[in-house]
């Protein structure tokens, strides 16, 4: 299921099943949460240029963040309980955000 999210600098604010609209930066798409070993979204829609941020909230499970597209692998390395990692989409594409601790997690990242 694609859900698409857009956050407006006029402060929409947009909370469902994990994400959050990131009013104060018009160019972040929103946070997505990371709870329960598992990204709050299955997949995001953004702007070239645009960015999310990935929220780990778990209280003790470590997440380790990386893309991969055609030809592209991007590594955000391990992401703590309780901090934050964003990740800035600065071409046109389909990318998908997967978690190395925890191969199930799966986020699909389409970027007009």
């Amino acid at each position: 299921m694609k859900r698409r999210v857009f956050a407006y600098a006029t402060g929409l604010a947009c909370c469902f099943g994990g994400l959050q609209a990131y009013a104060h930066a018009s160019n972040v798409a929103g946070i997505v949460i990371q709870k329960a070993r598992q990204f709050g979204f299955q997949a995001v829609t953004l702007q070239a240029g645009g960015s999310i941020v990935l929220s780990n909230d778990e209280a003790t499970a470590v997440h380790h963040a990386y893309i991969e597209a055609d030809g592209v692998r991007r590594d955000f390395g391990d992401q703590a309980p309780g901090s934050r990692t964003t990740m800035v989409f600065p071409h046109r594409g389909d990318f998908l955000v997967l978690c190395g601790v925890h191969p199930k997690m799966k986020l699909a990242v389409h970027v007009d």
